[in-house]
């Protein structure tokens, strides 16, 4: 029923967002039942593109690979940050580069919001945007910017407004 016409990692993905806001409970709208059908379905489907080359926006090749434990994580992080721009009314914008969720366009009041009160979010200076990573991954030094590490791991903008959600 779900993600039928999808031929790919992003499209998968693209959908998933569209659906969430759609049916999601949180929305006001939407009903727990279909949202747990939507997720047994996104991970099937996800998990039949492991191992899957794609090229990627810095003009390489890519493989897929397929981590349940992963997926969930970003899926729970990005509703969560989604559902603070929401409830705050903030113009934050909330960016998956790779597995990493960036948030920018934020204000100094929204430090408590982002760091201390349960997004668990970090400041990157260089960037300066906050940042938010599974942690069990090693943190390696780099001289690329935004823009460069947008470039080699693909990028997915998430711009929610009650009820509805668009990607970029």
């Amino acid at each position: 029923m779900f993600f039928r016409d999808c031929i790919n990692v992003q499209e998968v993905k693209n959908e998933y967002r569209k659906l969430c806001f759609q049916y999601h409970p949180d929305t006001g709208h939407g009903d727990v039942e279909v949202m747990k059908n939507i997720n047994i379905a996104y991970h099937a489907k996800l998990n039949s593109f492991d191992g899957q080359t794609a090229k990627g926006t810095d003009g390489k090749d890519h493989v897929y690979q397929y981590n349940e434990t992963v997926e969930l994580e970003i899926m729970n992080k990005i509703n969560e940050l989604l559902t603070l721009k929401i409830q705050h009314n903030t113009n934050w914008e909330i960016e998956l580069i790779g597995t990493w969720v960036w948030i920018s366009n934020t204000e100094r009041k929204d430090k408590d919001l982002l760091n201390k009160n349960g997004a668990k979010c970090k400041w990157h200076g260089k960037h300066s945007m906050w940042y938010w990573r599974k942690f069990s991954y090693k943190k390696k030094y780099s001289n690329k910017s935004i823009d460069e590490i947008r470039d080699a791991y693909g990028s997915q903008t998430f711009n929610a407004t009650q009820g509805s959600m668009a990607t970029a």
